[in-house]
């Protein structure tokens, strides 16, 4: 899952993640500060990535671009908006730099019409489908898509709620999403739609995740490792014998939810 990269590149890399640093800690912040007021909330470790092991060179434009009312005119010497800027690779000095810079965004989906989801009472649940794509393997993960990003169904799936209660104790937390790679091949192929339960975001018992995992969003297989010294360890397995397996601690990872079921088409 993880990319290799010359010596180059991790020369980039550090220079990206200890510029970053050096800015949030003369503006002020610690880490927990500065990912709450970014938007991440309480999940700081999802943040703390881009200062520790980020592979890039530049951080993700639409970042820097929330970063820069947070930093600019802090510390001592105050930062300025290009220093901040820098980080993406782009700088100042063009009028209307951020319009032009800045990726427009993509159209929201249309939200569902009252008529396309089950009336209250009917014994069916809507699930919704998210835009997202779990990676399950390398290359397939979106530039944006940790859990602060924020997901925004683009479909709902219409089901008997009698069956899915079966299934799940649950059901009004469910959520679906496809694979893309071949990491968790063969149980789980690129192109199939896993059932998600979001309510379950604690890896006990062993079993199948979706989880930002500090690079992206994947599917993996992960199993909290034996002992109790703080923080927890998480085994992160791929089912494909030709992925490597690897490990982080709970801090490091956000669990989105258990994956309880899958579509497949024959």
């Amino acid at each position: 899952m993880h990319d290799t990269f010359d010596h180059n590149a991790g020369m980039n890399q550090n220079r990206i993640t200890d510029r970053l640093k050096t800015l949030r800690e003369r503006a002020g912040y610690t880490i927990r500060e500065f990912a709450r007021d970014l938007g991440y909330g309480e999940k700081f470790s999802s943040y703390r990535m881009y200062e520790t092991s980020y592979k890039k060179d530049v951080l993700p434009l639409p970042m820097v671009k929330s970063m820069v009312p947070l930093l600019n005119g802090k510390g001592d010497p105050p930062i300025t908006a290009n220093e901040v800027w820098n980080l993406a690779g782009v700088s100042m000095g063009e009028a209307g730099l951020v319009a032009k810079m800045t990726p427009q965004p993509t159209p929201a989906p249309a939200p569902p019409q009252p008529d396309t989801l089950p009336p209250a009472g009917s014994g069916r649940i809507a699930i919704p489908e998210y835009d997202v794509i779990t990676s399950a393997g390398p290359g397939c993960v979106p530039v944006l898509c940790a859990p602060q990003d924020g997901l925004r169904p683009v479909e709902h799936w219409t089901l008997p709620r009698g069956y899915v209660a079966a299934f799940s104790e649950t059901p009004d937390t469910l959520a679906i999403v496809r694979v893309a790679g071949d990491s968790m091949e063969p149980d789980y192929q690129s192109g199939d739609r896993v059932l998600v339960d979001t309510a379950h975001r604690i890896p006990s018992p062993p079993g199948v995740y979706v989880l930002w995992d500090g690079f992206g969003l994947v599917l993996k297989r992960l199993e909290l490792i034996p002992g109790m010294e703080e923080p927890r360890r998480v085994r992160i397995m791929s089912i494909n014998s030709a992925y490597s397996t690897y490990e982080l601690t709970l801090d490091e990872i956000s669990i989105n939810g258990r994956v309880v079921g899958k579509w497949t088409w024959k």
